[in-house]
């Protein structure tokens, strides 16, 4: 069980069966913490889920200040987010 195992199902669509891996890594701390948190946080991405994508690559920027895929993710998605927001503020 590994990353890129989680990586190669997320690809094949099976997004919950590598979240299930990615949260089981976790829980046995298995893996680097940060790159863990950082594929969590990308394949809830890819599935929609916003929260729980910005709650695990907000933990990956505590882990790691310098890391950019994460940031580049939060700047995505609070991008989408700001939309939205505006747009229910001013209709």
């Amino acid at each position: 069980m590994g990353i890129e195992e989680a990586k190669q199902l997320a690809k094949q669509g099976r997004r919950e069966d590598a979240i299930a891996m990615l949260q089981q890594m976790l829980e046995k701390n298995e893996g680097e913490r940060e790159l863990v948190l950082l594929e969590l946080g990308a394949v809830y991405y890819a599935m929609g889920d916003t929260t729980q994508a910005l709650n695990h690559l907000n933990e990956v920027m505590r882990i790691n200040p310098e890391n950019m895929k994460a940031k580049n993710y939060l700047d995505m998605i609070n991008g989408i987010l700001n939309y939205f927001c505006k747009d229910l503020l001013n209709p």
